[in-house]
Protein backbone atom coordinates (compact mmCIF):
# COMPACT_ATOMS: atom_id res chain seq x y z
CA UNK A 1 0.00 0.00 0.00
CA UNK A 2 1.57 3.55 -0.96
CA UNK A 3 0.35 6.35 1.25
CA UNK A 4 1.44 9.99 0.71
CA UNK A 5 0.01 13.03 0.46
CA UNK A 6 -1.40 13.11 -2.58
CA UNK A 7 -2.46 9.22 -2.24
CA UNK A 8 -4.39 8.82 1.53
CA UNK A 9 -4.80 5.71 -0.05
CA UNK A 10 -3.93 3.78 -3.07
CA UNK A 11 -3.93 0.12 -4.54
CA UNK A 12 -2.79 -0.56 -7.51
CA UNK A 13 -2.06 -3.84 -9.34
CA UNK A 14 0.21 -4.22 -11.44
CA UNK A 15 -1.44 -4.90 -14.49
CA UNK A 16 -3.58 -1.36 -15.09
CA UNK A 17 -2.92 0.70 -17.75
CA UNK A 18 -3.98 4.36 -18.13
CA UNK A 19 -4.33 4.25 -21.48
CA UNK A 20 -6.24 1.03 -21.81
CA UNK A 21 -9.29 2.42 -19.43
CA UNK A 22 -12.20 1.42 -22.60
CA UNK A 23 -11.61 -1.96 -21.40
CA UNK A 24 -12.31 -0.69 -17.37
CA UNK A 25 -15.51 0.01 -15.17
CA UNK A 26 -14.72 2.52 -12.84
CA UNK A 27 -16.99 3.16 -9.39
CA UNK A 28 -17.03 6.82 -7.69
CA UNK A 29 -18.16 7.54 -4.47
CA UNK A 30 -18.67 10.85 -3.18
CA UNK A 31 -19.27 10.68 0.50
CA UNK A 32 -18.47 12.75 3.95
CA UNK A 33 -15.54 10.74 4.13
CA UNK A 34 -14.09 11.77 0.89
CA UNK A 35 -13.69 10.39 -2.35
CA UNK A 36 -12.94 7.06 -3.12
CA UNK A 37 -12.83 4.90 -6.43
CA UNK A 38 -12.56 1.76 -7.87
CA UNK A 39 -11.31 0.04 -11.31
CA UNK A 40 -12.54 -2.83 -12.64
CA UNK A 41 -10.73 -4.65 -15.09
CA UNK A 42 -13.22 -6.24 -17.51
CA UNK A 43 -10.89 -8.41 -19.01
CA UNK A 44 -9.25 -10.37 -16.37
CA UNK A 45 -12.82 -9.70 -14.19
CA UNK A 46 -11.23 -8.65 -11.10
CA UNK A 47 -11.40 -4.89 -9.61
CA UNK A 48 -7.36 -3.89 -9.86
CA UNK A 49 -7.72 -0.38 -8.70
CA UNK A 50 -8.76 1.26 -5.24
CA UNK A 51 -8.24 4.56 -3.80
CA UNK A 52 -9.67 7.31 -1.38
CA UNK A 53 -9.21 11.00 -0.82
CA UNK A 54 -10.10 12.22 2.40
CA UNK A 55 -11.46 15.69 2.39
CA UNK A 56 -9.30 16.58 5.21
CA UNK A 57 -5.87 17.37 3.71
CA UNK A 58 -3.48 15.46 6.33
CA UNK A 59 -0.62 18.00 5.52
CA UNK A 60 -2.41 21.42 6.57
CA UNK A 61 -5.87 19.82 8.15
CA UNK A 62 -7.53 22.03 5.22
CA UNK A 63 -10.82 20.71 3.84
CA UNK A 64 -11.14 20.50 0.03
CA UNK A 65 -13.60 20.19 -2.63
CA UNK A 66 -14.60 17.10 -4.28
CA UNK A 67 -14.11 19.11 -7.36
CA UNK A 68 -10.46 20.12 -5.97
CA UNK A 69 -9.89 16.38 -5.66
CA UNK A 70 -11.59 14.80 -8.61
CA UNK A 71 -9.70 17.33 -11.20
CA UNK A 72 -6.08 16.34 -9.68
CA UNK A 73 -6.79 12.88 -10.32
CA UNK A 74 -4.68 11.38 -13.09
CA UNK A 75 -7.63 8.53 -13.64
CA UNK A 76 -10.66 10.15 -13.32
CA UNK A 77 -9.60 12.27 -16.47
CA UNK A 78 -9.83 8.86 -18.92
CA UNK A 79 -12.47 7.18 -20.72
CA UNK A 80 -14.37 4.11 -19.12
CA UNK A 81 -16.68 1.78 -20.92
CA UNK A 82 -19.52 2.28 -17.73
CA UNK A 83 -19.15 4.65 -14.65
CA UNK A 84 -21.32 4.51 -11.74
CA UNK A 85 -21.24 7.01 -9.05
CA UNK A 86 -22.50 6.70 -5.47
CA UNK A 87 -23.60 9.42 -2.93
CA UNK A 88 -24.21 8.36 0.05
CA UNK A 89 -27.54 10.44 1.93
CA UNK A 90 -29.47 10.35 4.98
CA UNK A 91 -32.76 11.16 3.38
CA UNK A 92 -34.16 8.82 1.52
CA UNK A 93 -37.48 7.08 0.80
CA UNK A 94 -38.80 4.26 -0.87
CA UNK A 95 -41.78 4.12 -3.17
CA UNK A 96 -43.23 0.11 -4.10
CA UNK A 97 -42.58 0.13 -7.77
CA UNK A 98 -46.36 -0.53 -8.72
CA UNK A 99 -47.31 2.77 -7.50
CA UNK A 100 -45.08 4.93 -7.91
CA UNK A 101 -45.43 7.88 -10.34
CA UNK A 102 -42.58 9.84 -12.11
CA UNK A 103 -44.47 12.76 -12.14
CA UNK A 104 -44.82 12.87 -8.24
CA UNK A 105 -41.21 12.18 -7.61
CA UNK A 106 -40.67 15.29 -5.98
CA UNK A 107 -44.63 15.43 -3.65
CA UNK A 108 -43.31 11.92 -2.67
CA UNK A 109 -40.10 13.63 -1.07
CA UNK A 110 -41.16 16.48 0.02
CA UNK A 111 -43.87 14.71 2.06
CA UNK A 112 -41.46 12.89 3.97
CA UNK A 113 -38.90 15.62 3.87
CA UNK A 114 -40.36 19.19 3.44
CA UNK A 115 -39.28 21.05 0.35
CA UNK A 116 -36.69 23.85 -0.62
CA UNK A 117 -36.15 25.05 -3.82
CA UNK A 118 -32.71 24.12 -4.77
CA UNK A 119 -33.30 20.81 -3.95
CA UNK A 120 -33.01 18.15 -6.89
CA UNK A 121 -34.24 14.76 -6.13
CA UNK A 122 -33.19 11.77 -7.95
CA UNK A 123 -34.77 8.67 -8.46
CA UNK A 124 -32.66 5.19 -8.48
CA UNK A 125 -34.65 1.76 -9.37
CA UNK A 126 -34.03 -0.94 -6.94
CA UNK A 127 -34.79 -4.82 -7.63
CA UNK A 128 -34.94 -6.10 -4.04
CA UNK A 129 -37.33 -5.12 -3.07
CA UNK A 130 -39.02 -4.01 -6.66
CA UNK A 131 -38.78 0.09 -5.35
CA UNK A 132 -38.00 3.30 -6.04
CA UNK A 133 -35.61 5.37 -4.19
CA UNK A 134 -35.90 8.50 -4.34
CA UNK A 135 -33.27 11.09 -2.39
CA UNK A 136 -31.47 14.23 -2.50
CA UNK A 137 -27.45 14.51 -2.84
CA UNK A 138 -25.84 17.70 -1.74
CA UNK A 139 -25.24 20.08 -4.04
CA UNK A 140 -21.59 20.35 -3.60
CA UNK A 141 -21.75 16.48 -4.63
CA UNK A 142 -23.64 16.46 -7.54
CA UNK A 143 -21.95 19.89 -8.36
CA UNK A 144 -18.22 18.49 -8.66
CA UNK A 145 -19.60 15.84 -10.81
CA UNK A 146 -17.75 16.82 -14.69
CA UNK A 147 -19.87 17.82 -17.07
CA UNK A 148 -18.82 14.83 -19.45
CA UNK A 149 -20.96 12.23 -17.16
CA UNK A 150 -23.42 14.45 -16.54
CA UNK A 151 -25.45 11.36 -18.73
CA UNK A 152 -24.32 9.07 -15.69
CA UNK A 153 -27.45 9.10 -13.02
CA UNK A 154 -25.72 9.12 -9.26
CA UNK A 155 -27.16 6.31 -6.67
CA UNK A 156 -28.16 6.17 -3.68
CA UNK A 157 -26.26 4.14 -1.17
CA UNK A 158 -28.71 1.69 -0.54
CA UNK A 159 -28.98 0.82 -4.22
CA UNK A 160 -25.68 -1.39 -3.94
CA UNK A 161 -26.41 -1.80 -0.34
CA UNK A 162 -29.96 -3.95 -0.71
CA UNK A 163 -28.15 -5.18 -4.11
CA UNK A 164 -25.59 -6.57 -1.66
CA UNK A 165 -28.06 -8.05 0.97
CA UNK A 166 -30.35 -9.77 -1.80
CA UNK A 167 -27.38 -11.62 -2.79
CA UNK A 168 -26.61 -12.54 0.66
CA UNK A 169 -29.92 -14.01 1.33
CA UNK A 170 -30.64 -15.61 -1.62
CA UNK A 171 -29.94 -19.45 -0.70
CA UNK A 172 -31.80 -19.58 2.92
CA UNK A 173 -34.61 -18.38 4.66
CA UNK A 174 -32.83 -17.41 7.51
CA UNK A 175 -32.61 -13.90 8.90
CA UNK A 176 -30.52 -11.31 7.47
CA UNK A 177 -29.10 -8.79 9.43
CA UNK A 178 -27.22 -5.51 7.89
CA UNK A 179 -26.03 -2.59 9.80
CA UNK A 180 -23.84 0.03 7.04
CA UNK A 181 -22.10 3.10 8.39
CA UNK A 182 -21.36 6.32 6.91
CA UNK A 183 -19.08 9.13 9.13
CA UNK A 184 -22.84 10.03 10.17
CA UNK A 185 -25.37 8.34 9.57
CA UNK A 186 -26.17 4.30 9.73
CA UNK A 187 -28.80 2.38 7.41
CA UNK A 188 -30.43 -0.83 8.95
CA UNK A 189 -31.24 -3.51 6.49
CA UNK A 190 -33.12 -6.80 7.22
CA UNK A 191 -34.49 -9.60 5.24
CA UNK A 192 -36.63 -12.59 6.32
CA UNK A 193 -37.54 -15.72 3.92
CA UNK A 194 -35.30 -13.81 1.20
CA UNK A 195 -37.71 -10.68 1.70
CA UNK A 196 -36.85 -7.06 3.00
CA UNK A 197 -38.91 -6.36 5.74
CA UNK A 198 -36.83 -3.32 7.12
CA UNK A 199 -34.45 -0.82 5.63
CA UNK A 200 -34.05 3.24 7.23
CA UNK A 201 -31.32 4.87 8.03
CA UNK A 202 -30.55 6.94 11.30
CA UNK A 203 -28.32 10.09 12.20
CA UNK A 204 -25.53 9.44 14.76
CA UNK A 205 -23.51 11.57 16.31
CA UNK A 206 -21.62 8.86 18.45
CA UNK A 207 -19.98 5.98 17.99
CA UNK A 208 -22.32 3.52 20.23
CA UNK A 209 -25.39 5.02 18.18
CA UNK A 210 -25.45 2.70 16.04
CA UNK A 211 -25.52 -0.31 17.90
CA UNK A 212 -28.53 1.44 19.80
CA UNK A 213 -30.57 1.99 16.40
CA UNK A 214 -29.77 -1.64 15.53
CA UNK A 215 -30.81 -3.55 18.70
CA UNK A 216 -33.79 -1.35 19.01
CA UNK A 217 -35.22 -2.25 15.66
CA UNK A 218 -34.31 -6.01 16.75
CA UNK A 219 -36.18 -5.65 19.89
CA UNK A 220 -39.18 -3.66 18.33
CA UNK A 221 -39.79 -6.99 15.57
CA UNK A 222 -38.88 -9.73 18.19
CA UNK A 223 -35.68 -10.49 16.52
CA UNK A 224 -33.21 -12.20 18.78
CA UNK A 225 -29.87 -10.96 19.37
CA UNK A 226 -28.05 -13.53 18.64
CA UNK A 227 -28.76 -14.22 15.09
CA UNK A 228 -25.73 -13.30 12.58
CA UNK A 229 -25.20 -9.24 12.16
CA UNK A 230 -23.27 -8.16 9.27
CA UNK A 231 -21.36 -5.04 8.89
CA UNK A 232 -20.37 -2.81 6.76
CA UNK A 233 -18.45 1.03 5.62
CA UNK A 234 -17.10 3.25 7.65
CA UNK A 235 -16.27 1.03 10.84
CA UNK A 236 -13.18 -0.50 11.78
CA UNK A 237 -12.49 -4.00 13.81
CA UNK A 238 -12.33 -3.39 17.81
CA UNK A 239 -13.21 0.17 17.19
CA UNK A 240 -15.55 2.37 19.58
CA UNK A 241 -18.49 1.37 17.41
CA UNK A 242 -17.81 -2.53 16.77
CA UNK A 243 -17.67 -2.85 20.39
CA UNK A 244 -20.73 -1.40 20.96
CA UNK A 245 -21.96 -4.45 19.25
CA UNK A 246 -20.25 -6.79 20.95
CA UNK A 247 -21.68 -5.87 24.06
CA UNK A 248 -25.04 -6.90 22.78
CA UNK A 249 -24.68 -9.83 20.32
CA UNK A 250 -21.56 -11.88 20.16
CA UNK A 251 -22.75 -12.74 16.28
CA UNK A 252 -21.17 -9.45 14.68
CA UNK A 253 -19.55 -10.29 11.06
CA UNK A 254 -17.88 -7.99 9.23
CA UNK A 255 -19.34 -8.25 5.35
CA UNK A 256 -17.81 -9.02 2.35
CA UNK A 257 -18.61 -8.35 -0.92
CA UNK A 258 -20.57 -10.99 -2.65
CA UNK A 259 -20.27 -10.54 -6.14
CA UNK A 260 -19.06 -12.61 -9.64
CA UNK A 261 -15.90 -10.45 -9.91
CA UNK A 262 -12.55 -11.17 -8.00
CA UNK A 263 -10.01 -8.78 -6.36
CA UNK A 264 -6.49 -8.25 -7.17
CA UNK A 265 -3.89 -9.66 -4.41
CA UNK A 266 -3.33 -6.13 -3.86
CA UNK A 267 -6.56 -5.71 -1.96
CA UNK A 268 -5.15 -8.15 0.71
CA UNK A 269 -4.36 -4.98 2.48
CA UNK A 270 -7.60 -3.73 3.16
CA UNK A 271 -10.85 -4.65 4.91
CA UNK A 272 -12.75 -5.10 2.00
CA UNK A 273 -16.08 -4.34 3.82
CA UNK A 274 -14.88 -0.38 4.09
CA UNK A 275 -15.75 -0.57 0.51
CA UNK A 276 -18.44 -3.18 0.44
CA UNK A 277 -20.93 -0.62 -2.02
CA UNK A 278 -18.12 0.17 -4.14
CA UNK A 279 -17.00 -3.02 -4.89
CA UNK A 280 -20.95 -4.01 -5.41
CA UNK A 281 -22.01 -1.07 -7.68
CA UNK A 282 -20.83 -2.48 -10.61
CA UNK A 283 -22.67 -5.94 -10.02
CA UNK A 284 -26.34 -4.16 -9.77
CA UNK A 285 -27.07 -3.27 -13.39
Amino acid sequence: MTTSQIYPLELIDETLDINATDNYDLTLELSDEGVSLAVLDLLRGKYVMLRHYPLEDSSSGTLRSYGEIMESDDFLRRRYRKKFIIIPSLNSTMIPAPVYEPGLREDYFRFNFGSRDDEQVIANNVSFPEAVVLFSPGKDAVGSIPSRWREVTPWHHTKPLLSHVSAACRNSDDCYIHLHYEKSFVTVAIAEKQNLTFCNSFAVSAPQDGAYFLFSVLDRKGIRHDENIYISGAVEPYSEAHIALLNFSSGIRFASPVIRQSFSYVMNEIHLHRWLNLFTAASCE
